[in-house]
């Protein structure tokens, strides 16, 4: 295949909006996206229902004498080079994709370092972009005013997918709640730990699609997981080693508020227990973290305390319905 036309893009300096990692790792996302084509999905096994229905008679890995064919091979890298959008076999490719959406997302992975663990196909709507990718596209989500860092729009131009680059700063509590609430893809990705991938994926033409994503949600992905991963974005900042990440969480009373103390008892009730963890060498380590003495003194206005708060509302109303419903049969 003829390699793409060398692209160019510029970032500013002494931006006190956007660092300059922020800036490249949105640009490269976008460019990413907007060249998109079947190429880049449509590799499938010989061996599998999909592959025979793509390669035909090319789909087996031996010949009639039963020696590996080269040959076949090199058929269906020819077939999968020259598919277009449209086709017949990008079209069967993309129902596959489009059939397993469910599956994949409750297979959610906690893991985010995991290679692969986040599939973009999962969260993107494969598709061609051209005219339908935007940055800083700003739209207003149940009257609250946002721009997302990347939107890709529906076939209808209305935002479908939303792509946060995370760095510096966090989001705040009533824009996640906010996406949480729509039927929006949202995927967050952090600039420090996608840039290496995403600088390596941009030399050459790849028959893969992806780039490293933190945490995302489907928009049809069950309201409570929504919050959970929502959750692990705003405790980025308490894992302290190296590809650490969250296996478990429970809110709690805050362990260090006290009712009969004089200051304790007006310093924040509520307290958070995560179970991390992080490799070391071939092992995984796990360790229990009690979060209350970092939360005695946050605030209600706090992004995280908001959020936790919310999904305590929304477990009690769960579990109200859950019982009216049993009460009724």
């Amino acid at each position: 295949m003829k390699p793409l036309p060398i692209a160019q893009i510029q970032f500013e300096v002494y931006n006190i909006e956007e660092s300059p990692l922020h800036q490249i790792v949105k640009k490269l996302i976008y460019k990413k996206i907007l060249d998109l084509e079947p190429y880049n999905f449509n590799y499938v096994s010989g061996g599998s229902d999909l592959g025979k229905s793509i390669y035909g008679i090319y789909t087996g890995s031996y010949d009639v004498n039963e020696k590996y064919s080269q040959h076949n091979e090199d058929k269906r890298k020819e077939i999968r080079e020259i598919m277009k959008w449209g086709d017949i076999t990008t079209n069967t490719i993309l129902e596959s994709i489009h059939n397993t959406l469910d599956v994949r997302d409750e297979q959610y992975d906690p893991n985010p370092f995991e290679h692969n663990s986040r599939c973009a196909t999962t969260y993107i709507p494969i598709r061609p972009y051209a005219g339908k990718i935007f940055m800083e596209y700003p739209f207003f989500l149940d009257g609250l005013r946002i721009i997302p860092d990347i939107t890709l729009m529906d076939e209808n131009g209305k935002p479908e997918t939303v792509i946060e680059i995370l760095y510096t700063s966090m989001p705040k509590a009533d824009k996640l709640i906010k996406l949480i609430e729509s039927n929006l893809n949202v995927i967050f990705v952090f600039a420090d730990q996608a840039i290496d991938e995403l600088l390596m994926d941009m030399t050459c033409r790849r028959a893969s699609f992806g780039f490293p994503i933190r945490e995302a949600w489907l928009g049809f992905t069950n309201k409570k997981e929504k919050i959970s991963r929502a959750v692990n974005i705003l405790l980025h900042k308490k894992m302290y080693k190296d590809k650490e990440y969250i296996i478990h969480k429970e809110v709690i009373k805050n362990t260090e508020w006290n009712p009969h103390n004089r200051w304790k008892k007006n310093r924040m009730n509520i307290g958070l227990r995560i179970i991390t963890r992080h490799p070391l060498g071939r092992e995984l380590i796990e360790d229990n973290h009690n979060l209350s003495h970092s939360m005695i003194q946050m605030k209600e206005t706090s992004s995280l305390i908001i959020l936790l708060r919310y999904l305590q509302k929304y477990t009690a109303e769960e579990k109200k319905t859950a019982g009216g419903q049993i009460h009724v049969s």
